[in-house]
C-alpha cells in the first residue's frame, strides 16, 4: 500500500518526531493507528509480539519525560518487595 500524506499530515508527523514523541515515523504511525483501534468497537485485537511490547516499553520514559535514574525495573521491583 502507498500512502500520500498531505503537508499538514507530513508536518504533524515531522513535529511528532522532532518533539521526541516517537523516533520515527513508523513509531508515530504506530501510535496513531492505536489510538484509532481504540475508538473502534469490537475491533479484532492481534497479540502484541513481544519485541512490540518491549520496543513499547523502552520508549515509554522518553515519550513521557520519566527516568529511573539509572536503575532498572529489576531493582525497583526487588525494592518493592523488601
Amino acid at each position: 500500500m502507498t500512502i500520500i500524506l498531505g503537508p499538514e499530515q507530513e508536518q504533524v508527523l515531522n513535529e511528532t518526531i522532532s518533539s521526541g514523541l516517537a523516533k520515527t515515523a513508523d513509531e508515530a504511525l504506530d501510535q496513531a493507528f492505536e489510538l484509532l483501534r481504540q475508538r473502534l468497537p469490537e475491533f479484532p485485537r492481534k497479540a502484541e509480539s513481544t519485541a512490540t511490547i518491549v520496543r513499547r516499553l523502552a520508549s515509554f520514559g522518553d515519550r513521557h519525560g520519566l527516568s529511573l535514574g539509572g536503575s532498572t525495573i529489576k531493582d525497583l521491583l526487588r525494592e518493592s518487595r523488601t
